[in-house]
């Protein structure tokens, strides 16, 4: 007989652990975030505008299907800090060139910084679920 499941995460098993939608919300999330906050150059709150979190939205979501896109050929039992930083940068580098042209010049310089930046949250995110469970 199964049992009744009382945590709500416990209900989305495949969400949390085999399943593509936590890696693709993932870097969804640091997508955005770099590409929102690279484009703004330093001034947040002019950032915060429609327009601004629609492209980072596009990056977002670009980010996300190339993540599916790379996961999906990728042996998923392994996990290293290497992986997730590359596999952050170089779905944000293609999600920052599809969601709008550079700012500033040259013309690959800010898809490279918003990869940089993306790649550090996602190192920051996989010591943080490690410190978390180790808790």
């Amino acid at each position: 007989m199964p049992s009744l499941k009382v945590s709500m995460l416990d209900a989305f098993g495949d969400f949390r652990t085999s399943g593509l939608g936590r890696p693709a919300a993932e870097k969804f999330a640091g997508a955005w975030l770099a590409c929102f906050l690279v484009m703004a150059r330093g001034n947040i709150f002019a950032a915060f505008t429609f327009e601004h979190a629609s492209l980072a939205s596009i990056c977002g979501i670009v980010s996300a299907a190339v993540t599916v896109g790379l996961l999906v050929q990728m042996d998923r039992t392994t996990d290293s800090v290497t992986r997730q930083a590359t596999i952050s940068a170089v779905a944000t580098f293609v999600g920052d060139i599809f969601a709008h042209p550079s700012h500033f010049p040259p013309q690959w310089a800010e898809p490279v910084i918003t990869a940089a930046v993306s790649a550090a949250i996602a190192i920051a995110l996989w010591y943080a679920k490690r410190w978390a469970k180790s808790l």
